[in-house]
């Protein structure tokens, strides 16, 4: 039972290249299916840790990993047949690659060893993962309202992506002096 929470983030690895053919086959009613039980691991890996009692430093990097991992497939097999703009598909992967670019500097020239998530990257995710959800059941039903919804997270995934990115930025260069102190946004 202690091996759970790390076994669920490896179900939402496993899903990830099964989300990738779905969407590539456009069986978006299937990638929902896929999607759906494995963004709940995510929410009972972290559970299973809570109420057993257990973490690991495997664990403190498998989750978030598979978690993005999971994003990130899912954004870019539906930027590739067309259902996300890929210049949006292009701005979150190159926040992305940013974000991952300034960790490792600030651990190579810094020793920064530290990296606490901002908020703004958190309400980023949110959206990102809003939308994804919303083109999907856009792509399966065809209502018009999910369709007003799709436009909406599209914009605000954007909006969201790029002022996190540019925080993380900024963050970076403030860690990257010797008298860095925390900020939260």
């Amino acid at each position: 039972m202690r091996y759970l929470p790390n076994l669920l983030s490896v179900v939402r690895l496993v899903a990830a290249p099964i989300v990738a053919w779905l969407a590539v086959m456009q069986r978006f009613d299937l990638v929902l299916m896929v999607l759906i039980p494995a963004a709940l691991t995510d929410w009972l890996d972290g559970y299973a840790a809570r109420v057993l009692g257990v973490s690991s430093e495997l664990g403190a990097y498998l989750d978030p990993a598979a978690d993005k991992i999971l994003l990130v497939v899912s954004f870019v097999s539906l930027g590739v047949v067309g259902q996300i703009p890929m210049w949006l598909v292009w701005l979150v992967l190159g926040r992305d690659v940013v974000i991952v670019t300034g960790i490792v500097l600030l651990w190579w020239l810094r020793s920064r060893k530290e990296f606490p998530p901002l908020l703004s990257g958190k309400i980023s995710t949110f959206f990102q993962i809003v939308t994804v959800l919303v083109v999907l059941l856009a792509a399966v039903f065809h209502i018009h309202s999910i369709e007003i919804l799709r436009q909406t997270g599209i914009i605000l995934t954007a909006v969201f992506t790029a002022f996190s990115g540019i925080q993380y930025v900024r963050r970076g260069i403030a860690m990257s002096s010797r008298d860095w102190a925390p900020c939260r946004f």
